[in-house]
This record gives C-alpha cells, structure tokens and sequence, in this order.
C-alpha cells in the first residue's frame, strides 16, 4: 500500500477500548488510520461508531464473524473485544490475509498463544500485540542506563503494581475482568503488562516460577451491616462507603490524589482528557452505554456496575505475588494490589554497582550507585495517565508504520513471538498459584506447544 495513505482498518468491538481510545486516535491521525468497517454487537456502541466514521452500511456487522466471512475489507483489524474472542477471531483474520493488531492477552491457554504466532508467521502477516510498557519514555530510559552498564549487573527486580482501589473495583470486582473463565486470571488481565516490561529488562526467558494470591477482601463476609445487593437500593453506608456506586460513576469518579503525584503528569492529561473531553472526568465513560446522567443512573440499577462491591460475582485476586527466576540468573518479583489510592507502577532494578527507581505516576526515575561521586541522579519523565501515559499512540503508530512497510520492523517491541513469553508467565503463574508449587518453564514451554500441535 502507499506509505501516504492511512491504513484501512477494520475495528472489531466497538467498546471501552474500540470506540474511544482507538477512535479518538484516528480522529486525531486521519493520516493514518481509516475506518472502513466495524463489528459490534452493541447496537448503540455501533451505530455511534459508524456516525462518527461514516462508514458503509455494507461493512457494518453485528459480530466478528459476519465480518470476517466476507471478502477482505481492509488493510489491517484492530481487535479489542472480550479475550474469550480473541484466538478465534484473530486465527480467522490472519487467515484471511489481515494484519492484526490485538489487545492483551492474546488467548486463553498456552498453546492457543502458540498457535496464533505460528499462523503469522506461517502467511507473513503481522501480529502484533498491545503490550505498551516498553513503548514508554520512562522504561525506554531505564532500559537504556540498564544496557549502558550505569548499576553494573543486573541481579534482581522488582515491580509492585498499585492498581487504585477505583480501577480495580471498576474492572476486577464490577467490571470485565471480575470473573477468571473471561479473563483466566488476574495475572492475565493485568500482571502481563508488568510481565513484559520485566522479561525485556531481563533480557532472558524465566526459568522458574511461584506465586501467591487470593481474593480477600471483596467477598460477601465483608459486606457492611444492612448492605443490601445494590447500592442504589438505599444502602445504611452510602455516605461513609468509597465503593458506593453512585459517587463512583455519578460524581467524579477519580478520588483525591495527592498533588505530589500529579506533578508527574503530561499537559495533555489535562487538555485531551479533561478539559475537551469532559466525560472522562467520570469512570461511567469507561463502562457505562448512557451518557447523559439518567440514563447511567438507570444502568446503575440494572446493570453490573450497580451491584455492592461485597456482593458481587468475581474471584479473581485482590492481591497477588509472583516471583521469577531467569535463565541468566535474575530474581524478580511480581505484586499486584487493589489497595492504594493511586494508581501507579513502581520499578526498583537492583545491580552490582547501583540501583534504578521508578514511578510511572509520580514521573519519576532515580539512578542511585555505589560511587560516591555520583550519589543519585534524579530525573523527571511526565506521564500521561488517560492513555497508559500517552504510549498507546505510540503502539498505534508503529502498526501502521509497519502494515505500510508489508513487515514488522525493529521498532515495533511486542509481535506474538516477542510477547509469547510473557503470555507463558501468566499462565504458569497462575498453575503456580493454584497448585502450590514452582512450575519449571522448560517443561511448561514443551506443554504449550503440544498443546498447539493439537489445535
């Protein structure tokens, strides 16, 4: 195709994700992305997407597979639907000549994982995964004082993952990824990001993993005296609970964050986000259909978001550890948790000569070292907290850099083989975890793909 042109593109799941962070950004780049077709099953979500694309009535459909069964209607599909989608609907692209870019995770076993990055690679087409880490400024310089030799050797890692209590009940208790046969596991829904990030710091495969975990806190043994199965159903506690769905989606979703924090953040936060996008002051953009208030307060009353914190159906964890060996002999750790105000990644890397600190939030990274004349370096890189800190423009733009140029170029950091091995992770984290055990990732490797032979 002509490097000018945009690429044509064809979104399957017009949500969350689909609609408004794909969508805004192609509003934005018109240069580089066109919408030419969509497949959702919302008929609101999809008639909203097709106004604000004008897209042919003839390339809109109400699931993937409708889209999918017709002669090729694009350059590339962006898929951003519920991970039990995934390996169906991506298998079925690549194989009919599509370039794929796919939200993580990628599929929901190991072998499914396999699979799908031997049918690229088998018809030369691109898959690339939408893992972000190591697109952002903040890592690409960690990982460049990490290479540079400034901590001497690398020995050990360790990231803790602050998911804010807000997101996390937004996503892991009332939201998509409450439940483990939609999403596998929590490690899956989340913990892959942070896998990524450390197994390319790492440069090496994991060796042996164990884990820990469990769901807690937000189980109906907690559950407040009087409260009823919905917050809306005139619960005692509505004024003191910080789970309450109405001040979680009605007011101003985010809570209070210390200012120290927000100093770390890009302008654009507040002029792309906020200010001409003011729906995102409220975490209902990102879950809830209605927009204008009665409509979200009528889904509040019927719909998942509605529900107590306390009764509602997940059991996927609240807090989790993994830790990890590396073949070239690393340690590394893993820790997940609902329980902080923000939410924010800290990275220690620990060397024989010094040591790196980061907060992604916060927009901080340290070089400390053992020479005395050097003491600690401290620098600041901005963040932008809307848009997994402005990096998934990033990943956008490498894909479409790359379905111009016909292959996947050195710039893009995260193909289905580059991202395979952090997939493994989660899965044998999570086998780890369940078994009460340290899964050695050789055999799982051999498991995985016997298991992919098999499909």
């Amino acid at each position: 195709m002509p490097k000018s042109a945009p690429v044509r593109t064809a979104l399957l799941g017009a949500g969350e994700r689909g609609a408004l962070m794909f969508g805004l950004f192609a509003r934005k780049h018109p240069d580089v992305f066109k919408y030419v077709a969509v497949a959702e099953p919302n008929r609101d979500r999809r008639e909203r997407f097709v106004r604000d694309f004008d897209i042919k009535p003839e390339n809109v459909f109400s699931s993937w597979e409708k889209l999918l069964e017709k002669p090729q209607l694009a350059d590339a599909v962006i898929i951003a639907m519920p991970d039990r989608f995934h390996f169906h609907s991506t298998v079925a692209a690549l194989q009919k000549g599509y370039h794929v870019l796919l939200e993580k995770p990628m599929a929901q076993t190991p072998g499914e994982c396999v699979r799908m990055v031997r049918e690229a690679e088998k018809r030369g087409t691109i898959l690339q995964i939408f893992l972000e880490c190591r697109y952002l400024k903040l890592y690409e310089e960690l990982k460049r004082l990490i290479v540079s030799g400034k901590i001497g050797r690398v020995m050990g890692m360790q990231s803790m993952e602050n998911l804010g209590y807000w997101h996390f009940i937004m996503s892991y208790v009332r939201g998509f990824a409450r439940r483990a046969e939609d999403v596998v596991s929590f490690l899956s829904a989340k913990g892959i990001h942070d896998f990524d990030l450390l197994n390319w710091l790492a440069g090496s495969r994991p060796s042996k993993v164990s884990s820990f975990g469990d769901c807690s806190f937000f189980r109906p043994d907690n559950a407040p005296e009087g409260a009823p199965e919905r917050c809306l159903d005139g619960c005692p506690q509505e004024r003191t609970c910080p789970f309450h769905a109405y001040r979680q989606y009605i007011k101003p979703g985010f809570p209070q964050i210390p200012f120290s924090l927000l100093t770390g953040i890009t302008p654009g936060t507040l002029v792309d986000g906020y200010i001409k996008y003011p729906h995102l002051r409220s975490l209902s953009a990102y879950n809830l259909t209605a927009i204008d208030r009665d409509g979200r307060i009528e889904e509040l009353k019927t719909g998942p978001h509605g529900r107590c914190v306390f009764r509602c159906d997940n059991d996927v964890m609240d807090s989790q550890i993994v830790n990890i060996q590396y073949e070239n002999g690393i340690l590394s750790s893993l820790s997940l948790s609902a329980f902080s105000v923000a939410w924010e990644r800290t990275l220690n890397v620990n060397g024989s000569a010094g040591e790196l600190y980061s907060k992604d939030l916060s927009g901080k990274l340290e070089l400390r070292t053992f020479d005395p004349r050097i003491s600690v370096r401290r620098k600041r890189i901005r963040f932008n907290p809307l848009f997994h800190g402005g990096s998934d423009g990033t990943v956008l733009l490498k894909f479409a850099k790359s379905v111009k140029a016909g292959d996947s170029n050195d710039e893009v950091l995260t193909s289905g083989r580059d991202a395979l091995e952090s997939h493994f992770l989660c899965f044998a984290g999570e086998e780890a975890r369940k078994n009460n055990t340290v899964v050695d990732m050789d055999e799982f490797r051999i498991r995985a793909e016997k298991e992919a032979d098999a499909l």
